[in-house]
């Protein structure tokens, strides 16, 4: 009879517990339940148990039940006869966990993790620790980029400390397919983009902070042959072949001090997406690659606060929530160069200012009794971002970013009462605003205005007896107005199609003008050209899980100026044929109407000495790309082999934008680019705090312009057969390190050769060009940073840091080109011989302070 009561009792605590699994029900509702099917009684306050609601799975015993109360509620439930319980409130309790990316399984620091009113952040190993915690509180655990988790402080283990996953928000999560493709932060995305993530990313050779443009110079295709930071070239293309973006805005100039650092401050950028081929349809107006910088995208959370120094700038940046649905973000950064002096800027200056006037007026300053009354730079850059979220399905922003760079030189000879002046400011500011809206959960919709002005202005003039005697003067301005929208419809759970309309407006300008009094006066004004280009777009993807994605978009541009139509297709996709292995190919085609050409007005001064400017399919055409690529890739067990060849044809280049007309009697030529290239990259990530790579990058870039060399092709300015680049990176504790070896073949330059005419003058003149090439570049970068923090609580923290550049000191030729110059002696025409040298040994320092 007992047997059979068991049997019964067991029966019905089955069934009562599947029907519990099926709904949620009040603990009261519970206990009275139990006491039923156990015989037995609890003893509580009411306050105890109110508002709490429990789910229970599939326990039978008694004590797995009366656990499971535990875990969930938070309450404690203590035995004092064999038939009576009494259930109260438990105390106060010491959490601790650890956070981990689901992704990769690296610790995640400065996690976010709030429970009862308190919170703390995670550190380096992505422990935390929360004391006098209510047990029947919910930790809220949120990290910049990743999805927001909670748990209960009663389900926390705290005999070993939780170990919680996060993962990246899933838009993102669905994009990755290589989530640590160089160093942490560094991700490679399934369209075959890569995107930089600086608050996340670990530290790279010869930087010590994660510099927006020179760190997307250690991904393989992307190189700059004259070592600076804005002189980007991916895939053969020139630096103003590339699109710039910040936060929309398209930017003409992205540098400090004439290129050697980067514009852009990378605490306040959230990410940094990097196209080499096939890029999105809504980007334009490009034929080489895409650099698309992205500030903060969310309201933020809490306030934070952050400064810092190297040895060439000084900068702010905050972040503050105005209130839940109304943030501002705002940055400022400064040059010190005119405050202090250091080594950095020294050697930056040494290489920036050789050819030039400048180190012409420093020899002066020791052979002849001139001085330099006045040579200071200096450059600033902010932006601002707002951002109003009125509900979830509406977002607009409001964002701005201004880069200034100013020099004045003077240099002065009281005994000939001669001054010698030149002034340059070049400047860059942008304003923005967007519209994201969410029509459904299948329908979004972008719209968004940008307003870009570009301005450079050059003045120099030479004085004796407070006369002028010889003076010229630059002015470059460009002013760009782009007002575009976006619709991206969701087809089903695997495709999607997006579709727009675009209108930019292209306003741009350039004055040269000099006057020698002894020689020559001389001046050219292209007055105003403008452009109104309206484009419409059409975007078709496909993503199946991880196996396959496709990618295909049209623009179609009509350009009023021409009164010409451009189509442009793109097609990206990707096909997982084994597991860990992929191949992929794309094609595209684009059209350029707006790049940098080559003036020889301010050749003495020796900076900045090219403009932007307008094709007009004359003088200046338009520039067209093809290009088709195929690649393979493999990513297993820490291993990591990406490696892609590619195919590429420029039509419409003309010596105005090589330079190559400088020592010709011509004017104009008109030529084509044919490129064919390989890069490979192979990983090993030997654990989470090891990882070494080596890269190479192949290419051959083969011009040819009629009435240019003999009609023969030769090799482009900046043309690198073949570079590898091999980089170690070590974490231990709160130190990182990186050490990385750069060896490529030198820039072609061409021959000069010497004849004599009938009064057996000797006659120059450049032949076989770019036939020779420079020695071979090398040189070893090393960066060691080390994080700590001010106080127990951890709010506080900081960073300090060394980087070395070139740490031999190799002496490098990076470029050689030829001027024209007047011998002294009989006063006929000469080419000399120009060499420009890279950086010698360079350190830097950095400190941070971030709360």
């Amino acid at each position: 009879m007992l047997k059979i009561r068991l049997l019964l009792i067991s029966l019905f605590c089955s069934t009562l517990l599947i029907s519990q699994q099926e709904q949620k029900k009040t603990l009261k509702e519970i206990l009275t339940t139990i006491e039923k099917s156990f015989n037995i009684k609890f003893s509580f306050s009411e306050e105890v148990i109110e508002g709490k609601v429990i789910e229970l799975n599939n326990e039978k015993s008694l004590s797995a039940i009366l656990a499971r109360i535990e875990t969930k509620t938070g309450l404690e439930i203590k035995k004092i006869s064999n038939r009576y319980y009494t259930i109260a409130q438990k105390p106060n309790q010491t959490i601790c966990g650890y956070v981990y990316d689901i992704a990769t399984g690296l610790p995640l620091e400065n996690v976010t993790i709030i429970a009862d009113g308190k919170g703390v952040g995670t550190n380096e190993k992505g422990f935390f620790t929360l004391k006098n915690v209510n047990p029947s509180e919910i930790i809220k655990i949120s990290y910049v980029g990743y999805t927001s988790a909670e748990k209960k402080v009663s389900e926390i283990n705290n005999i070993n400390c939780e170990r919680i996953y996060i993962g990246e928000t899933l838009d993102l999560l669905k994009e990755v397919i290589i989530s640590s493709y160089l160093t942490n932060g560094v991700v490679k995305k399934t369209d075959g983009s890569i995107t930089l993530i600086p608050r996340k990313q670990g530290i790279l050779p010869g930087l010590t902070e994660a510099d927006v443009l020179l760190s997307t110079q250690q991904l393989p295709g992307i190189q700059s042959p004259i070592e600076n930071a804005a002189g980007i070239h991916i895939r053969g293309g020139t630096p103003d072949q590339n699109l710039i973006l910040f936060d929309g805005i398209k930017l003409y100039n992205t540098s400090h001090f004439f290129g050697s650092i980067s514009a852009f401050n990378p605490y306040i950028v959230d990410n940094v997406t990097v196209y080499k081929n096939a890029s999105n349809a809504k980007y334009g107006n490009h034929i080489a690659g895409v650099i698309d910088i992205k500030t903060m995208s969310d309201i933020p959370e809490k306030t934070s606060f952050g400064a810092g120094f190297n040895f060439t700038t000084a900068d702010v940046n905050t972040t503050i929530p105005i209130d839940k649905k109304l943030g501002i973000q705002f940055s400022f950064r400064r040059s010190i160069s005119d405050i202090l002096n250091t080594p950095t800027f020294d050697k930056l200056s040494q290489k920036v200012f050789q050819n030039t006037i400048i180190a012409d007026g420093s020899t002066l300053t020791k052979e002849q009794p001139f001085i330099e009354d006045e040579n200071t730079f200096s450059f600033i850059d902010f932006n601002t971002k707002l951002i109003y979220q009125p509900n979830k399905n509406n977002t607009i922003s409001l964002q701005q970013i201004s880069i200034k760079n100013n020099l004045d030189y003077i240099l002065e000879n009281k005994n000939d009462i001669e001054v010698r002046s030149d002034e340059i400011n070049i400047e860059n500011d942008g304003f923005g605003i967007s519209w994201n809206k969410k029509w459904s959960e299948t329908l979004h919709q972008e719209t968004s205005g940008y307003y870009s002005n570009y301005t450079l202005f050059y003045d120099g003039n030479k004085t004796r007896n407070n006369t002028i005697y010889d003076y010229t003067i630059k002015n470059n301005e460009v002013k760009e107005i782009t007002v575009s929208t976006q619709l991206s419809q969701k087809l089903n759970e695997i495709s999607t199609l997006n579709f727009g309309y675009q209108f930019t407006h292209s306003n741009i300008s350039f004055n040269l003008e000099q006057e020698n009094t002894d020689l020559f006066t001389n001046a050219v004004n292209k007055g105003n050209n403008t452009n109104n280009q309206q484009t419409v777009l059409l975007e078709y993807i496909l993503k199946k899980s991880n196996t396959f994605n496709l990618h295909a978009g049209l623009r179609s541009s009509y350009m009023p100026l021409l009164d010409r139509t451009f189509l442009e297709p793109r097609i990206y996709t990707r096909l997982k044929l084994f597991p860990s292995f992929w191949i992929n190919a794309s094609a595209e085609f684009k059209q350029q109407y707006t790049s940098k050409i080559v003036e020889f007005f301010t050749s003495d001064f020796g900076l900045e000495n090219e403009l932007w400017a307008l094709s007009n399919d004359k003088e200046i055409p338009i520039l067209k790309s093809q290009q088709y690529t195929a690649g393979l890739l493999f990513n297993k067990n820490g291993w990591i082999i990406d490696a892609e060849v590619y195919y590429k044809v420029i039509d419409g280049l003309t010596s105005l934008s090589t330079g190559f007309n400088n020592t010709t009697g011509e004017t104009i030529f008109n030529g084509n680019a044919r490129i064919l290239g390989a890069d490979v990259l192979l990983k090993k990530n030997w654990s989470p705090k090891i990882s070494s790579w080596i890269s190479y990058t192949f290419g051959d870039n083969s011009l040819n312009f009629s009435g240019l060399n003999e009609g023969k092709s030769f090799k482009g300015n900046f043309s690198i057969s073949n570079a590898v680049y091999l980089a170690q990176q070590v974490s231990i504790d709160n130190w990182d390190f990186s050490v990385g070896y750069t060896i490529r073949g030198g820039l072609p330059f061409s021959g000069l050769r010497s004849s004599f005419n009938e009064e057996q003058q000797e006659i120059q003149e450049i032949t076989n060009f770019n036939i020779n090439s420079l020695p071979d570049f090398h040189r070893l970068d090393a960066s060691v940073t080390y994080d700590f923090f001010w106080d127990k609580k951890r709010k506080i923290r900081s960073k300090v840091g060394a980087s070395f550049i070139n740490i031999y000191d190799r002496k490098n030729i990076i470029q050689r080109s030829y001027e024209k110059a007047i011998d002294p002696n009989d006063g006929r025409q000469i080419i000399n011989t120009v060499d420009t040298f890279s950086l010698g040994f360079t350190p830097n320092i950095v400190f941070r302070i971030q709360f």
